[in-house]
């Protein structure tokens, strides 16, 4: 089907002169984009008894663009008893016989399979499995926070909760997933609840709380940030790559602006958890925009994380190496901080081609090749 419009254009271009049009030609199927850019050559001139092949010539390229060889075969033929001399039909008889053998056969089902797209998830059992560990730890946590609040002085009040908020928590994620869930959507959920926490914890420094108060905020927070997780995870539904670049883009953030804010001497605790927490969220919710128009793999976000992490230390170790104990600490942090910028850009561009797909799909097969049956092979791809 692919290399018709191929043959009929050599073999058009070879002709002296434009072929005439007929006004009584077949119509087009609307739905043929090959047939509409592609008209059925004529049949040239010749004698009467050949103009009665026209039909089963037309019949035959028609039945060739749709994929229906045999039927092309058989139309073909008829054209060439009654028309041996025809310029078109021996080539497209020797195509659609091609495309009958196996090696055709093996290479039209090369050229048909689907291209998948790493965007694309399904649904798997190891996104439930995931989400229901995570969310029985979370209510698990939430039941002991609880009984604290309750301020239970029996042992036994706390292992009775935490089993029934660890049941709750599974209970939840499994029967609210009956209808499958995808790695991305669990990912975003799951991390939800992890950032919920560490949201939670850090306003304890940045509000200055304390006892119950600072309780309440962790379990507002975990809370709080599953049930925005659920609704991302709902409406966006994101892959877990694109789940993975937002949380690399908040976790980073976080690390490089802790190791500035550390070189200042201002003992100021709760400026210093405010600033992290704003800009925590900002580089979340920056790279969860730019994971919409960026296709990455959760693989390639491990890769670029440990770049990261070797950067820091890399430029933590030069520098200890280079000026030893005697340089003020001051000079460590922003070290570190630089080399781990520096690691996450550069494993970010040694990366660049880490999810590029893989090799096309290519048939290579033997083949009769030219008008006297020659051997040869025949390669086809999809690039």
């Amino acid at each position: 089907m692919f290399l018709a419009p191929f043959v009929l254009a050599v073999l058009v271009a070879a002709q002296p002169g434009s072929p005439p049009t007929r006004d009584d030609a077949p119509a087009v199927p609307p739905d043929s984009a090959v047939l509409r850019t592609m008209p059925s050559p004529p049949l040239v001139e010749g004698p009467p008894e050949a103009c009665a092949a026209e039909p089963d010539y037309v019949a035959g390229f028609d039945a060739l663009v749709r994929g229906e060889d045999a039927r092309a075969v058989e139309s073909l033929e008829r054209v060439l008893e009654a028309c041996p001399q025809h310029p078109y039909a021996p080539e497209l008889a020797r195509l659609a016989r091609a495309r009958l053998t196996p090696g055709g056969k093996l290479a039209q089902e090369t050229l048909a399979r689907p291209v998948v797209l790493m965007s694309a998830e399904d649904t798997s059992r190891g996104a439930r499995a995931s989400l229901t560990i995570v969310q029985t730890v979370h209510g698990i946590t939430q039941g002991i926070l609880l009984c604290e609040i309750a301020g239970c002085d029996d042992s036994r009040a706390y292992v009775a909760v935490s089993l029934l908020g660890g049941g709750a928590g599974a209970a939840a994620a499994l029967l609210l997933t009956q209808n499958g869930l995808t790695p991305g959507q669990a990912a975003a959920i799951n991390s939800g609840t992890v950032w919920g926490f560490g949201y939670g914890l850090s306003s304890i420094g940045s509000f200055d709380l304390d006892g119950d108060n600072a309780i309440a905020s962790v379990m507002v927070g975990a809370v709080g940030f599953t049930g925005l997780g659920v609704l991302i995870a709902q409406f966006a539904q994101p892959t877990a790559g694109q789940v993975s670049l937002a949380n690399s883009g908040g976790l980073w953030a976080g690390v490089v602006a802790g190791l500035l804010l550390a070189t200042q001497d201002s003992n100021e605790t709760q400026a210093f958890f405010a600033i992290e927490q704003g800009v925590v969220g900002a580089g979340l919710l920056t790279f969860a925009l730019i994971s919409r128009n960026l296709d990455v793999s959760r693989g390639r976000m491990l890769l670029i994380d440990s770049g990261g992490i070797l950067g820091g230390l890399t430029g933590l170790s030069a520098l200890f190496l280079l000026l030893g104990d005697d340089a003020d600490s001051d000079v460590y942090l922003v070290g570190t901080a630089a080399g781990a910028v520096a690691g996450l850009a550069a494993t970010t561009f040694l990366t660049r081609n880490f999810d590029v797909p893989d090799a096309p799909a290519v048939s290579i097969v033997p083949a009769a090749m030219g008008r006297h049956g020659g051997m040869g092979l025949t390669m086809l791809g999809r690039f």
